[in-house]
C-alpha cells in the first residue's frame, strides 16, 4: 500500500508525452543518396568484376600475377610471381598489398580482391563528398559531384581492367587532398605513406601535392613531404627494383625522345617535333575525355586538378598505348583529383546559383561521358565476356578439376587466372618458347626447366602455338579432354626425372 507523503498533488498535472529524439533522422537522411549511390556502385562493379573473372575474360597481365603473389604471401612463400618471372615487389614496389594477405587467409580466392577493388574505387567518394559539402554548403552540389566521380568513365574501366593496386592510390589521394584541404596532419601523413607504398611512381602525384601544401598551407610540411616523396620514388627505383632485376630501366622505353632529359631537351629545343609527337597516337582525344568527363570546371580555378599535372603528363607522353586511354587502370589515379579539383574550383564561384549551374554542368557531362564512354547500365557499352553458365566455360571449370594441386603447369593465356594458386604455373607457351618472361631477354628461347612442366592446359590446336606444342607432343599424353580444352601430363622418364 503506497504511504502518505507531503508532496504536491500531481493527479491534476498533465504529464509531458516522451520526446523521442528524431534529430538523427534529420542529420541521415541528408546523406542517404550519396550512401546508394557508393554501395550501387560497389555491388554493381563487384558483381560484373566477377562476371568477366569467371566468363573467363580476366587475361593473366595481370590479374594473375597479384593474385599469385598475393597467394604465394598468405602462404609464406617469397612472392616470385612465376606468370612473369619476377618478384611481385621488384616488379612493382606495391608494397600495400601486404595488407591485403590477411584477407586470403580468409578467403583465398581472386574474386576477393575484385570486390575489395570495387569498394576501395566507391570509398573514394566519400572524402570527395565531405570535401564537396564542406566548400560548397550544400547536401545536394556535394551529392552531385560524389556522382560525378562515380558515373567517371576513365574509373569504371580501370574498374574492369583486372586487378591494380592503384585502386588502394585513388583512395590514399583522395583522402590525402582532403586532408590538405581541411588541415588534418595525422589523416595527411597516413594518406601520403599509403600513396607512396603502392607504386614506385606515384610520388608524380604527391610532389605536387607537397607544392601546394607549401603554398597554401604549411610551408615546412610541403616541403617535407615533397621531399620526401622524391627520395622514396629515387630509392623505390634505384635500390628496391634494382635489387630484386638488376636495373632500373626495365620500362624506361616507355618514355619518349631517349628518356627525361631527351623530352625536355626536346620540348625547348625541338617544339615542333615534341607537338607532332604529343599530338598524335590518340592523345588528344585522351586529353578530351578527361576533361570532358569533369565538364572541365577545374580550369575556373585550376590550382587542385594540378596535383595530376605530372601523373597526367607521364601518361599522355608515354611510348606505351594504354597509359593514354581511359580504357586501362594508369588512369583511375587522376578521377578523384579531377573532381577534387572541380569542387575547389566550383566553390571559388561566389554566386550560388552560379555554383548550382558548374555542378549541374559538371554532372550532366559526366553522365554524358558515361552514357559514351562507362560501363554503366545505361552506357552504350558492355564489357564483352562468355556467361561464367555457359557451355565453354563449363567445358573449361570440367577439365580445370582434373589438375592436381600445385602441380607445375603451363596453361593458355585465358586460363593461368583460375589456376594460378601455386608455387609455380606458367604462361603458355612459356617456358617452352618465352613470352612476356623476366625481362623479356629470352623472348621466343626454350627456358632451361622446360623439362620440369608436368602438364599442359590447353584448348585444342596447342593454343596458338601449334609449332611449339609439335615439339613437346610426344612428351605428353592427354589426361582429359572436354570439349575444346585439353589436359596433358607429362610422360615420365628417368632423365626427366632426374632434372626434376
Amino acid at each position: 500500500m503506497w504511504e502518505s507523503r507531503d508532496v504536491p498533488d500531481l493527479v491534476s498535472v498533465p504529464v509531458a508525452p516522451a520526446v523521442v529524439d528524431r534529430t538523427w533522422y534529420r542529420r541521415v537522411l541528408p546523406h542517404l543518396p550519396v550512401a546508394i549511390l557508393i554501395v550501387a556502385y560497389a555491388v554493381r562493379f563487384s558483381l560484373l568484376s566477377i562476371s568477366v573473372y569467371d566468363g573467363y575474360a580476366s587475361p593473366p597481365f595481370d590479374m594473375a600475377l597479384f593474385d599469385q603473389g598475393i597467394w604465394l604471401l598468405s602462404r609464406f612463400h617469397a612472392p616470385y610471381v612465376t606468370v612473369m618471372g619476377r618478384d611481385l615487389f621488384g616488379d612493382h614496389t606495391c608494397f600495400i598489398l601486404l595488407l591485403v594477405v590477411p584477407l586470403y587467409w580468409v578467403w583465398p580466392h581472386v574474386q576477393a580482391l575484385l570486390v575489395l577493388q570495387s569498394c576501395l574505387l566507391a570509398a573514394a567518394a566519400i572524402p570527395i563528398y565531405a570535401i564537396a559539402r564542406r566548400y560548397l554548403d550544400s547536401v545536394v552540389l556535394a551529392t552531385a559531384l560524389a556522382a560525378t566521380y562515380l558515373l567517371n568513365p576513365a574509373l569504371q574501366n580501370g574498374n574492369l581492367e583486372q586487378f591494380h593496386p592503384e585502386a588502394f592510390l585513388v583512395l590514399s589521394i583522395s583522402l590525402a587532398i582532403y586532408a590538405a584541404l581541411e588541415w588534418h596532419p595525422k589523416l595527411l601523413v597516413i594518406a601520403v605513406i599509403a600513396s607512396l607504398l603502392v607504386k614506385q611512381d606515384t610520388g608524380m602525384l604527391i610532389i605536387p601535392l607537397g607544392v601546394w601544401i607549401a603554398w597554401r598551407r604549411d610551408f615546412r610540411w610541403g616541403v617535407a613531404i615533397a621531399v620526401g616523396a622524391a627520395a622514396w620514388q629515387a630509392i623505390a627505383f634505384e635500390v628496391i627494383i634494382y635489387a630484386f632485376l638488376g636495373t632500373t630501366s626495365f620500362q624506361a622505353d616507355r618514355i619518349p625522345f631517349g628518356g627525361i632529359f631527351g623530352t625536355v631537351r626536346t620540348f625547348f629545343e625541338h617544339q615542333i617535333t615534341f607537338w607532332k609527337y604529343a599530338t598524335s597516337g590518340g592523345r588528344v582525344f585522351y586529353l578530351w575525355q578527361m576533361g570532358i568527363s569533369v565538364g572541365w570546371g577545374f580550369l575556373l580555378a585550376p590550382e587542385i586538378a594540378a596535383i595530376a599535372i605530372l601523373s597526367f603528363a607521364e601518361n599522355e607522353l608515354s611510348q606505351f598505348p594504354y597509359q593514354h586511354q581511359i580504357l586501362y587502370h594508369y588512369s583511375m589515379p587522376l578521377v578523384p583529383v579531377l573532381v577534387m579539383g572541380t569542387v575547389w574550383a566550383i566553390a571559388k564561384l561566389g554566386d550560388y546559383w552560379m555554383r548550382r549551374l558548374a555542378a549541374a554542368t559538371t554532372l550532366f557531362c559526366a553522365f554524358i561521358a558515361c552514357v559514351f564512354w562507362g560501363l554503366a547500365p545505361f552506357s552504350m557499352h558492355a564489357y564483352l565476356h562468355a556467361s561464367p553458365s555457359s557451355v565453354e566455360v563449363h567445358d573449361i571449370n570440367s577439365v580445370e578439376k582434373a589438375l592436381p594441386p600445385n602441380a607445375i603447369v603451363s596453361a593458355w593465356y585465358p586460363y593461368v587466372a583460375h589456376i594460378d594458386h601455386r608455387v609455380r604455373v606458367y604462361m603458355w607457351p612459356t617456358p617452352f618458347s618465352a613470352t612476356d618472361w623476366d625481362l623479356y631477354q629470352n623472348a621466343g628461347s626454350r627456358l632451361p626447366f622446360a623439362d620440369q612442366i608436368q602438364y599442359l592446359l590447353l584448348p585444342t590446336g596447342g593454343g596458338g602455338e601449334p609449332t611449339v606444342f609439335a615439339t613437346i607432343a610426344d612428351q605428353y599424353r592427354e589426361v582429359k579432354q572436354v570439349g575444346d580444352v585439353v589436359l596433358y601430363q607429362q610422360i615420365p622418364t628417368p632423365a626427366r626425372a632426374a632434372s626434376s
